[in-house]
């Protein structure tokens, strides 16, 4: 007989004890279902408690599909907005579960004892194991990782990672510095960075010369850079840093071409970053055959025009730090306190 096997849990957020207990369900059965419960209320409550953004159903479902990937493991999603709460709302989650689940199924799998006497009432012929209850080989909680994720990120699954990984901003006009301090703040906090691919794409598609791009180069550069971006986070720790932004390019755009290009404002998000360090043109001016706004004059304009570009497109302001020493060491020194705190905000 085929022995299918069902392991049901909120998965807000998935986490290392998750993932080990399902794959030794897995080991138990023939096939196996993992069903993700969603309570839009109640687990939007949870995230708000803990000041995160709402982790949706699908978002779980996501997640997990991609850490269980090629296993043979289905992932399903059960709406129980409608159900009343454990324990009133067992006889429907009963109900509901053998509904979303395709096959019969002969076993359920559980992190939580308590819960055993609900199970026996309302499924007499199924048997409730559970694994690790004391949580010994991985001692955490959804709860914890939702209240403090950096100081519990080795137990975060990795496909969630991304979503509560801190998001840095390194702004500025040309030669302010980004390059060289993005790279400084991502080898300090051990993590990854986006760098800014217009340089390279003027060097290797446009010849190096500025003069020779059009609309569709700054169209293309936005969305080769939000690809890029997208890399970088995926395998950040707990911050990932980013040398340039939408923004920036429609800025470039409006200097060389006269107007923006047409795709730019739909990669442009006032909500993406957590932080934003904006770099006033302090730092002496280098030459290296690509950079044409070098007057003291129009540098300072420059930066101005850029930070007016944040506010038009509606970026918070208290978000934004800016940075205007010339002492390259109280610099590094400021955008380390900055990300400091900000990953000690949650």
């Amino acid at each position: 007989m085929n022995r299918v096997g069902v392991f049901p849990g909120k998965f807000l957020p998935p986490h290392r004890g998750h993932l080990t207990a399902i794959l030794r369900a897995h080991a138990l059965c023939d096939e196996l279902y993992v069903v993700i419960s969603e309570r839009p209320q109640e687990d939007g409550e949870l995230c708000a408690q803990a000041g995160i953004p709402y982790i949706d159903g699908v978002l779980r479902q996501r997640w997990l599909s991609q850490e269980l990937q090629g296993l043979g493991i289905k992932v399903l999603l059960q709406q129980e907005g409608q159900i009343p709460p454990f324990p009133q709302g067992w006889g429907e989650y009963a109900a509901l579960l053998r509904q979303s689940v395709p096959v019969p199924f002969q076993l359920i799998f559980g992190g939580e004892e308590s819960y055993r006497t609900g199970h026996q009432q309302h499924f007499p012929d199924i048997q409730y194991q559970v694994l690790d209850p004391q949580r010994t080989q991985w001692p955490i909680s959804g709860t914890e990782i939702r209240n403090h994720p950096y100081l519990h990120w080795d137990y975060i699954a990795g496909a969630a990672r991304p979503f509560f990984a801190r998001k840095v901003l390194i702004t500025g006009p040309e030669s302010c510095g980004k390059t060289t301090l993005t790279r400084k703040l991502a080898k300090v906090y051990c993590t990854s960075w986006s760098e800014e691919l217009g340089r390279d794409y003027q060097e290797e598609v446009v010849g190096g010369n500025g003069d020779l791009f059009n609309l569709e180069d700054f169209n293309r550069i936005t969305h080769l850079q939000y690809e890029q971006d997208y890399q970088a986070l995926r395998s950040a720790n707990k911050v990932c840093f980013f040398d340039t932004d939408a923004v920036v390019t429609a800025f470039f755009s409006q200097v060389f071409l006269g107007q923006l290009a047409s795709r730019i404002e739909s990669f442009i998000d006032p909500n993406k970053y957590d932080l934003i360090i904006a770099l006033e043109p302090t730092v002496p001016w280098v030459a290296d055959g690509m950079r044409e706004l070098g007057d003291p004059g129009v540098r300072q304009q420059s930066f101005e025009r850029l930070l007016a570009l944040y506010q038009q497109y509606g970026f918070p302001a208290e978000r934004i730090l800016r940075v205007s020493s010339a002492n390259y060491y109280e610099r590094l020194e400021a955008c380390i306190g900055a990300v400091d705190a900000l990953l000690a905000a949650r």
